[in-house]
């Protein structure tokens, strides 16, 4: 199982439009956020929609497009470097 987090450019808010990409052979499933105080409760949605544990992932990638807010790059690189931990 991947796991992948994009970053698109920032809103005019300021913050960052986040996507949460699983994918399990064929079957992708997302979740989108802005509001990186949600962004582990989406992470458990997704999983938790696919019967999955987070051990069970395998590869975490982190997509971040030019011009995504800084604050959230950071969240989600710490998030990232957290749950590789678990790898």
């Amino acid at each position: 199982m991947k796991l992948t987090f994009r970053l698109d450019k920032a809103t005019e808010n300021g913050r960052s439009p986040i996507e949460i990409i699983l994918k399990d052979g064929k079957k992708v499933d997302t979740e989108i956020t802005e509001n990186t105080d949600e962004l582990l409760k989406k992470l458990d949605k997704v999983l938790k929609k696919n019967k999955m544990d987070i051990e069970s992932i395998k590869d975490i990638n982190v997509e971040i497009v030019n011009g995504a807010g800084l604050t959230s790059k950071r969240i989600v690189l710490a998030i990232t470097r957290a749950l590789r931990l678990n790898l």
